[in-house]
């Protein structure tokens, strides 16, 4: 039996803890007097304002609490390699959160053209237009880069007829052909499409040329 090292607060019966526990807790208190010591010590104001949160129904106790960027890291990684080994998953889980299952549904106000913009196949399509180019490619800045295509992509979801994310799929060649992406600074994007960013830190940012 291991030499006690402490005692319950309440009887004082002579009790052993690991030092980091004892390095974490305010007091010792054994399986008899362990629920009474709590009502006797009381809680702390932590421990007040976790309470205070409350715990609705279908919420946990985590409610209102932000992830850490490592935990969000870890969590995106762990779920990354989950669907990448079970893609039949993820279809299915897809299937179960469009159209009028989507929590944010909003009777179809969203446009075809937005929805595509926000696929999987879109951004894999932007980061390898941007990872190809490296820079502007009509002032050869390096800052805020951004994916244009140089035929619209509304102009080919008409011209091809898409109506929906599943024709968007069968016409990925057609639609993330890399030929048709360029790479712009946020300036020069906005250029091209006849917007500015009236003399902002962000224009000229976007507009640093490379040494």
């Amino acid at each position: 039996m291991r030499t006690p090292n402490t005692a319950c607060i309440l009887c004082g019966k002579p009790l052993y803890r690991r030092p980091n526990e004892l390095a974490r807790v305010r007091y010792a208190a054994c399986m008899a007097h362990r629920a009474e010591a709590q009502t006797v010590v009381g809680i702390t104001e932590n421990q007040q304002r976790g309470l205070a949160l409350g715990r609705p129904k279908g919420t946990n106790h985590r409610a209102g609490y932000k992830h850490r960027e490592n935990s969000k890291r870890k969590i995106a990684e762990s779920n990354v390699a989950f669907y990448a080994a079970n893609p039949e998953k993820a279809i299915a889980r897809g299937a179960k959160t469009r159209g009028e299952l989507n929590v944010r549904w909003k009777g179809g106000l969203a446009q075809l053209n937005k929805s595509i913009r926000q696929m999987r196949e879109n951004r894999v399509w932007m980061d390898a237009i941007k990872a190809r180019d490296g820079a502007c490619v009509r002032c050869e800045g390096t800052d805020r880069l951004e994916a244009h295509h140089k035929v619209e992509l509304a102009e080919l979801v008409d011209r091809h007829g898409i109506r929906s994310r599943d024709d968007a799929r069968a016409h990925a060649a057609i639609l993330w052909d890399l030929e048709n992406g360029e790479t712009l600074c946020q300036g020069c994007h906005l250029a091209e499409h006849g917007r500015v960013l009236n003399g902002s830190r962000a224009h000229r940012r976007a507009h640093q040329r490379v040494e």
